[in-house]
């Protein structure tokens, strides 16, 4: 490429001949020209190298490693930086997609030198593509903007999950060379760590518009990942974060208790970790795996007998019975809602 690109994408890669081919199209046919993407394939297996291969563009570079895992993606992404030779980067996960417009309208954000990273509003998506959620942006406008700098940490210190998706993100390339690139923390992977490190380098720019699509399905890390070990590894990250910058988050009127806050994050668990067989049955719900579904709300349902709980659980029945969804039926017409508004903005 003789051309500098305006902005660098990130793709680490592993077996994913799935749905690798809708993520390169999404790329491809993206109204903003001026990119390079970096895939660095970790080894894989089952063919998506000679996917990645059948695409034959310049701006595409692909590059193999020995399979590092997923224990050392934030190194995979962090070498990937490493190769990137574009003024900002985006990232996009090698089972999502985005929409065309995405790098165009997201590059206008960056128009005030100091923010640092832009993000929007991400569609939850089953295996086929079809809507299952949205994510939404804080109600504050302090924390959406990180403004003053640090108020994002109101959110993503004290919430049980981010509101900021990696494939959503782009993010100002000087800043990550700063901060040394993607936070590697034990047990996490590289997104959170690294939002709420550069929540002190600048301010964030929301973008109101769905920038990305998320794929949930059985094979997905987020379907089959332990929450409660993943939330004990988050604490201790946080712990560390919030020791380390002490003195720089007072001087942002941030101040804490570390054990106030450690006991925060206990009881959030408390609370919310019996409610993960919720959470999943709603999950295969929307992935269409009405058996497992029922399966995981029975187990719910044992822990909460209420009313409400046995008529969900009636509905999950009907659910596999009809082959269609009827406990959250109004996912699709927020699905066509807002693409009414994208089309007539």
């Amino acid at each position: 490429m003789n051309k500098k690109p305006l902005i660098s994408i990130i793709t680490p890669v592993f077996n994913q001949r799935l749905y690798i081919e809708q993520a390169i199209r999404s790329v491809l046919g993206q109204t903003c020209r001026e990119w390079e993407w970096i895939l660095l394939d970790d080894g894989s297996t089952d063919g998506t190298g000679q996917i990645i291969r059948n695409f034959n563009d310049s701006r595409i570079r692909y590059a193999c490693q020995e399979h590092a895992g997923l224990s050392n993606l934030t190194r995979t992404y962090n070498r990937a930086l490493s190769m990137c030779a574009g003024d900002f980067i985006a990232m996009l996960d090698h089972d999502d997609y985005w929409p065309d417009d995405k790098l165009e309208r997201q590059i206008k954000t960056f128009g005030e030198p100091d923010v640092v990273l832009s993000y929007g509003i991400c569609s939850i998506v089953n295996q086929k593509g079809r809507n299952i959620c949205y994510t939404g942006i804080p109600q504050d406008p302090c924390a959406a903007f990180n403004n003053p700098i640090g108020s994002v940490l109101k959110e993503l210190l004290f919430r049980r999950y981010s509101f900021i998706l990696n494939s959503t993100v782009m993010l100002r390339k000087s800043v990550m060379d700063g901060i040394g690139g993607f936070v590697d923390a034990p047990g996490i992977y590289h997104d959170f760590p690294t939002w709420v490190r550069l929540s002190l380098e600048g301010k964030f720019e929301p973008v109101p518009l769905c920038l990305g699509f998320h794929r949930k399905h059985p094979l997905s890390v987020t379907f089959s990942s332990d929450k409660k070990r993943y939330l004990d590894k988050r604490l201790g990250f946080l712990m560390t974060f919030l020791m380390e910058n002490e003195k720089k988050l007072r001087e942002l009127g941030f101040f804490f208790e570390p054990d106030m806050f450690e006991k925060h994050w206990e009881e959030m668990m408390i609370e919310n970790i019996p409610h993960d067989h919720y959470n999943r049955a709603m999950l295969m719900l929307g992935l269409g795996l009405m058996k497992e579904a029922k399966a995981e709300f029975r187990k719910y349902l044992e822990e909460y007998p209420s009313l409400k709980s046995r008529l969900i659980y009636f509905l999950i029945n009907l659910s596999a019975l009809t082959g269609t969804d009827l406990v959250n039926p109004s996912a699709g017409l927020k699905k066509r809602t807002g693409d009414f508004f994208r089309r007539n903005r």
